[in-house]
């Protein structure tokens, strides 16, 4: 793979699952491949495959968290990530991404929050889950602590367009028009098509 060989590399990776068929970490590594050739039925299977073998298999069904989350399943993606904290509470990439859904989806807002606070003291320095906080912040109507962590997020992560919205919509939200302003128009220089460009774009437009 890291020679750009993908024929031979998804061909020694099933080799390796026929030589060992009862070691589902190769049928999720082989899931990891699909995914990143943007193959995600077949990721789906393999995920589905290790599972059979290993039904606490976290990182199983943490692929197929983010799977469904990216085709915007949100309910398929919550049942995943609940199913892995019920394994593994303290899992935090779990808790992080079940606490975002919860808040962009109208799921229970201080659930959200109490699992975006555990997963930040578990990982203080990671900036998704910084930006997690921040927005759950902004959804529960605290602007100010929101910059505080969205800011934090931004200065780790300055390429993300998603963090920088987040960011300027908790300035638009605090008053702060100038710095709303900077914000979202990175966030659309940055991708002009992100979760959130729309109303990035909508705030901007009212700004100006």
């Amino acid at each position: 793979e890291a020679k750009n060989d993908m024929t031979a590399a998804e061909s020694n990776m099933k080799k390796a699952i026929d030589l060992n068929p009862d070691m589902p970490s190769l049928q999720t590594l082989l899931a990891g491949f699909y995914i990143r050739q943007n193959l995600i039925d077949k990721a789906k299977k393999q995920c589905l495959d290790s599972l059979k073998k290993a039904p606490d298999g976290v990182p199983a069904l943490m692929m197929l968290g983010m799977i469904y989350q990216s085709e915007k399943n949100y309910s398929r993606a919550q049942e995943y990530y609940e199913k892995v904290l019920k394994i593994d509470p303290e899992y935090v990439p779990a808790a992080n991404n079940l606490a975002f859904l919860y808040a962009e989806n109208r799921g229970n807002i201080d659930i959200a929050l109490n699992l975006a606070q555990k997963a930040k003291a578990k990982v203080p320095e990671d900036p998704n889950v910084s930006d997690t906080l921040g927005w759950i912040y902004y959804k529960k109507n605290v602007p100010g602590t929101a910059i505080t962590y969205l800011k934090e997020a931004s200065d780790k992560l300055p390429e993300n367009p998603v963090i920088r919205y987040h960011l300027g919509m908790a300035y638009y939200k605090k008053g702060n028009r100038d710095l709303a302003k900077k914000e979202l128009g990175a966030a659309l220089n940055i991708s002009a098509n992100f979760a959130g460009a729309d109303e990035a774009r909508a705030t901007l437009n009212n700004l100006r």
